[in-house]
């Protein structure tokens, strides 16, 4: 709390300078008004600054108060703003007729400036209230000792004392009968349930001995139908067809891909007898040996499931072992010093066992900490652990308290997403930015928000908060989930501050309305209630179904009437078959993910000029966009299940001649590639184009569409989906110069070029990853012996007839991860794989019996070299 006056409210004046900047041509009338708050805020924040200075600052009441009241100012100071910005923008679209409603508005204009002058009056008042109190604290801080300053981290990650245990579950995997034999592990939150279990299924004879290995996590609140989904989602990439399944006939279809294999499946994290009753079903008896490994805190469930009866009771760590995992996580690979070992070990005592609560400990610590603070912390390392009251969220709440102020929404809003969702990255950065949570960098929206984002994200892993479940290709976090237990002190924490509130079926209070609202599968009991719901203090509504929810007729206007100030609306589950004139009027919205029936983007869809992020989601082929997206200064990222048709830009417009800072591009149509669109997006990072590729190609006067793509000097991801209902087939691919010299990433699906064609792709400097999709590529023979692909990190072959492939050594110097995927027909792949160093991963997926064969040599090979080389072959019969 020492840096509270400093970094919070400094932030929160930040915060509204930020909407003042944002509507400065809306609020001329009352801007003096603004003015003088946003100055007495600044004034008032130099002077927290002094007073948070003070050691005694990290547990001060009054600070502390005079921060919350200080928040309440300012959310409502944007909330007069936002409101007053709305019936300004209103008046002035009236045109002409405005003059009919002067009276009206000029009485809304008096009314506007009377909030401001009431919210002035609050911060002199907590000024004068609370004023003596923070001048002690300015007065004595010369006095004051160092904040000791906790560092929140809540998961483990570094493995002490599961040795022996990791031995007893494996021994209990490998041995026993071939009838279905369930293993239970049994402990508290913290103790390390979930990295046991995590060592064991990493386990490379494990690897070895179950070819199909599936980690499926429960939590308490189990969705039936969607773990079904996700655990079938590893035998086929194509689910759709098992949408409209019930839960039995989707447990009937895992048992026939388990059927036929030896099995290895983790249930991670189980609450209840019930719970496994449901799951029970999906993984049969196939007297082949398989296993299912639940982990559960509940000794009733593990004595139920475990087949023995006797679960595997997880211990705590012993004094030795506790000292031995604060030594690594303080100190990594170096050792303690002498003279701070003595504390070190009382620390670890004192810890009691709990990994969790040396974790959290060691937090505090590092290697160049000083004797005298290794000895007050041996003192009272944490007067909350105790042997009779370790309360996992006790500890999660120091952690939080010490997060950085601009970290600590950003992890609470992890809980709008449903318990045990995955979250896409990409998404959860842009809802970040969009909220506000980032801090804005001098001159606006900029690459640099999402640079920030980006740590914070990191952060938030790196402190164990986050866990991440995919990996992109170049080892950026794609999809991460928080566990079961912080998505409840998250969701809990945020309702106190008022960050969000989840409705669960309850009519909330309307008269105490928080900032955001995220409703799931209670949406429609929401829509549907009597009294609806109508709040101007809300700013962001958000819900994530696991099934799509299609929106009646009548209820369509209902969430952009109710809340006029939404700054975000993510309802990309739920399906609208038109979209309400309303949803126009949203003028602050920075974020719209939606899903409709329509196969036309309206004109009128500029009147969201604020918008910063658009997902726009379709059950068309093509989607034709009629708004001027040239003139919404903010756009940044426009996202598209289809092929976008855009419009050219204006010719006479003011500002035809300049740029926008589009970003994102995904999918746009092959027509789209003019030279007029692709120069008005000179920042353009990734492009998806979608279509007939073919009209890429077509050369007119000596010039192809493809051919303006070598312009956008900032592209680094590029895709290229030639629709399915062309079968064209494609000539040439284009030559290297052609294509944007930044490339970083490329991904190419039914693009039926010649193999031979792979050189222009390996003169690519910059490329680091490389997925061919379905019939990216053709032809039975590749030789790539004589290629050299300089940075290539990733190579993703997906269905083709490929038979015999041709490699040197050189060819893919820098590959880490080869991934082969539908390769019927190649008889081998290439043994020089095994002499590639930098090689870590292989993957084949529905390949054959001669191919996996190979993929089997080359893995001796690597392990013979300790290469720490990983092989995935499915399925297991080859």
């Amino acid at each position: 709390m020492a840096a509270v006056g400093d970094a919070v409210v400094g932030q929160l004046v930040n915060r509204l300078v930020q909407v003042v900047d944002e509507n400065v041509t809306f609020i001329k009338e009352i801007k003096a008004q603004i003015d003088a708050l946003v100055d007495d805020l600044t004034s008032f924040e130099a002077y927290l600054r002094q007073a948070s200075r003070n050691p005694r600052a990290n547990d001060n009441v009054v600070l502390k108060d005079v921060v919350d009241k200080i928040r309440n100012v300012v959310t409502d100071a944007e909330d007069a703003i936002c409101k007053y910005t709305v019936e300004r923008k209103q008046y002035k679209d009236k045109g002409w007729l405005r003059f009919m409603a002067s009276a009206a508005y000029y009485a809304k204009v008096n009314a506007a400036a009377r909030d401001i002058q009431g919210i002035l009056a609050r911060v002199k008042k907590i000024r004068e209230i609370h004023g003596p109190a923070l001048q002690a604290l300015i007065d004595d801080q010369a006095n004051g000792q160092p904040a000791i300053l906790m560092a929140p981290v809540v998961e483990e990650v570094d493995v002490v004392g599961f040795d022996n245990e990791a031995k007893i579950i494996k021994d209990r995997l490998l041995g026993g009968p071939n009838d279905l034999t369930i293993i239970s592990i049994e402990g508290m939150a913290g103790l390390g349930k979930t990295t046991l279990t995590k060592m064991v299924f990493k386990d490379r004879d494990l690897q070895y001995e179950f070819f199909t290995r599936l980690w499926v996590y429960v939590s308490r609140t189990i969705n039936r139908k969607q773990i079904f989904l996700d655990i079938l989602s590893n035998f086929t990439k194509n689910t759709k067809e098992f949408l409209n399944l019930n839960e039995e006939k989707l447990a009937a279809k895992i048992n026939e891909y388990l059927e036929g294999g030896k099995y290895f499946i983790v249930l991670d994290d189980v609450w209840t007898e019930n719970a496994w009753d449901c799951l029970r079903i999906a993984f049969p008896n196939n007297n082949k040996g398989s296993r299912v490994l639940v982990t559960t805190r509940h000794h009733n469930v593990a004595s139920r499931v475990d087949s023995t009866g006797n679960p595997h009771k997880l211990k705590f760590l012993s004094n030795n072992e506790s000292w031995e995992l604060l030594e690594k996580k303080v100190f990594r690979k170096e050792k303690c010093p002498k003279e701070s070992e003595q504390d070190g070990r009382r620390i670890a005592i004192k810890c009691h066992g709990l990994p969790l609560a040396i974790v959290v400990i060691a937090g505090v610590l590092n290697k160049d900490s000083t004797t005298t603070e290794w000895k007050r912390i041996a003192q009272d390392p944490y007067p909350i652990i105790n042997k009779e009251d370790m309360s996992y969220n006790k500890l999660v709440k120091i952690s939080y308290d010490n997060l950085p102020y601009n970290l600590k929404d950003c992890f609470l809003y992890l809980a709008v997403f449903p318990i045990g969702h995955e979250i896409a990255t990409w998404k959860l950065i842009r809802l970040w930015i969009a909220e506000g949570f980032i801090p804005l960098m001098e001159g606006g929206y900029s690459s640099e928000l999402v640079v920030t984002a980006e740590k914070y994200l990191k952060d938030l892993v790196d402190r164990n908060l986050l866990m991440v479940l995919k990996r992109r290709a170049d080892g950026q976090t794609k999809t991460c989930r928080i566990h079961d237990t912080l998505h409840e002190f998250c969701k809990t924490e945020a309702a106190g501050k008022n960050l969000f509130y989840d409705i669960n079926g309850a009519k909330p209070e309307l008269n105490k309305m928080p900032r955001r609202i995220c409703v799931h599968s209670t949406v429609l009991d929401f829509l549907n209630l009597e009294n609806k719901p109508s709040s101007e203090h809300v700013h962001s509504f958000l819900s994530f179904c696991s099934n799509e929810v299609e929106i009646p007729t009548e209820h369509l206007a209902v969430i952009p009437k109710s809340f006029r100030l939404l700054r975000v609306m993510d309802v990309e589950s739920l399906k609208f078959k038109l979209l309400p004139r309303q949803l126009y009027e949203l003028s602050h919205l920075r974020y719209l993910a939606v899903s409709t029936e329509l196969k036309v983007l309206p004109l009128v869809f500029n009147k969201l000029w604020n918008l910063q992020t658009l997902v726009f989601k379709t059950s068309e082929n093509i989607l034709e966009v009629k708004a001027d997206m040239w003139s919404m200064p903010k756009l940044r990222h426009v996202h598209s299940n289809t092929s976008m048709v855009l419009p050219a830009p204006p010719k006479n417009a003011k500002n035809s001649s300049g740029s926008t800072d589009i970003q994102t591009l995904s999918t746009i149509s092959p027509s789209s590639c003019t030279q007029e669109i692709l120069e008005k997006t000179p920042n353009l990072q990734k492009l998806g184009i979608r279509g007939n590729l073919a009209e890429l190609m077509e050369s007119k006067g000596g010039v192809t569409l493809f051919d303006n793509l070598q312009k956008l000097d900032s592209l680094e991801n590029l895709k290229l989906i030639n629709n399915a209902l062309h079968n064209n087939k494609l000539r040439r691919c284009p030559h290297s110069e052609k294509f944007p010299r930044r490339l970083r990433k490329m991904t190419l699906s039914n693009t039926t070029f010649d193999w031979k064609d792979l050189n222009i792709l390996s003169s690519l400097e910059e490329l680091e990853v490389l997925k061919l999709e379905e019939n990216a590529f053709r032809g039975d023979f590749c030789n790539s012996s004589n290629i050299v692909f300089k940075q290539l990190r990733y190579l993703r072959i997906g269905r083709t007839n490929l038979v015999s492939w041709k490699v040197s050594k050189d060819s893919f110097q820098a590959l880490k991860y080869l991934i082969l995927r539908h390769c019927n027909a190649l008889e081998t792949v290439p043994s020089v794989f095994g002499e590639v160093e930098s090689l870590k991963v292989m993957e084949l997926f529905c390949t054959n019996g001669r191919a996996a064969n190979s993929a089997r040599e080359i893995q001796k090979l690597k392990n013979e070299n300790q290469c720490g080389f990983q092989l995935s072959i499915y399925p297991p019969d080859h």
